[in-house]
């Protein structure tokens, strides 16, 4: 079988999307499927085990609905996997499975907000989100909360849907810890700059937690030029400048430090398909404070300190408790090593693999 896959999330710096086609598609191609990844630029790091075409298009549409349904004739190609929540051509030429991560930019109010055209990039989502589940053949989604947002907000036929939790992320060789946070304790959160990442809540609990355990910084990592100005407004006006620490984006060696030299984990998200970051802190083997909502129950189970993440008091309460109570950090730890491991890459491709197979 000779499997087409969208690249256009693995051509950059691997994020989260990225790092689940990246583990998706190195484990589909070991066993043995004849792989072919679409880009729309040259990708920084080609997937290994796999054929890359470059399709030059700087325009989702004309990618999409001119270039790829072309691409997937000529190569042949059996089945197509749109990876991205959007991405199926109108007029696909084969059977295509259709990942949906989230439906956060319909979720989260002024989602578009940082958009120079935030009506415009709202009504292009839609459309290609629609076009891409009328299209598609059989859709997979990262967790139950975001099946269940497609039956009651899309409308979409619950027999069209299956849920297939993703793996753990692979526990990477530390490098070095940045020269600033060397030495420093300090609570972290690491899932990137967005409107849905709830820092500025989270900042305000800090700031709680702060006048209490005055030696502990605030680290954030991530890059979102202007959500990180207004962030860096609001530390200021807290008096916090010392104290919290925007890292900009860091490569999977300096983050893997990073994280292991946390003292906790702290990922108030106020949405989320998946949630990766929980899972890394669980391997990492640091306390993990995260949302009541959305996907992170069911991906956190027991093992994580869950709060309301529009709550500040609740927020700071928790991270508090955490860090005055060792027995209890050393207790999350335990139970986040084992819900860890529950979640693995090899069954997660079989069970892809067997979807394939069937369609």
């Amino acid at each position: 079988m000779i499997i087409g896959f969208d690249g256009r999330y693995v051509e950059g710096d691997l994020v989260g999307v990225g790092k689940y086609i990246q583990n998706l598609v190195t484990g589909v191609a070991k066993k043995g499927q004849t792989c072919i990844v679409f880009y729309s630029r040259e990708p920084k790091v080609k997937i290994p085990g796999t054929t890359g075409v470059i399709l030059n298009s700087l325009n989702h549409y004309h990618f999409e609905q001119v270039l790829l349904p072309l691409a997937l004739k000529k190569y042949k190609v059996d089945l197509y996997h749109a990876t991205g929540n959007v991405g199926v051509p109108l007029f696909c030429p084969v059977p295509a499975v259709l990942t949906v991560h989230d439906i956060i930019p319909l979720e989260i109010k002024d989602y578009f907000s940082y958009s120079p055209l935030p009506f415009l990039s709202k009504l292009s989502f839609i459309l290609r989100l629609k076009i891409s589940i009328y299209k598609a053949t059989k859709i997979v989604t990262d967790s139950n909360y975001v099946k269940n947002k497609l039956i009651k907000e899309l409308n979409v036929a619950p027999g069209k849907i299956r849920t297939i939790y993703l793996g753990s992320l692979s526990i990477i060789e530390s490098g070095k810890l940045p020269h600033n946070l060397t030495g420093t304790k300090y609570i972290l959160n690491h899932g990137g700059i967005d409107i849905r990442k709830n820092l500025d809540r989270l900042i305000e609990a800090f700031a709680v937690v702060h006048k209490r355990y005055g030696e502990i910084k605030l680290v954030i990592t991530g890059e979102n030029k202007r959500m990180r100005e207004n962030l860096e407004k609001l530390v200021g006006k807290l008096n916090l400048e010392k104290s919290v620490v925007f890292t900009g984006y860091l490569d999977d060696t300096t983050l893997s430090a990073v994280i292991k030299s946390a003292r906790i984990l702290c990922y108030p998200t106020l949405s989320e398909g998946f949630g990766f970051p929980v899972l890394e802190g669980f391997g990492a083997g640091i306390p993990v404070i995260s949302s009541n909502i959305s996907s992170i129950p069911e991906v956190a189970g027991n093992s994580a300190l869950l709060i309301n993440p529009e709550s500040v008091s609740e927020i700071a309460n928790a991270m508090e408790k955490v860090i005055g109570n060792s027995k209890l950090a050393k207790k999350m730890v335990l139970k986040g090593k084992a819900q860890y491991n529950k979640f693995n890459w090899k069954k997660s491709v079989d069970e892809y693999l067997n979807l394939y197979n069937h369609i």
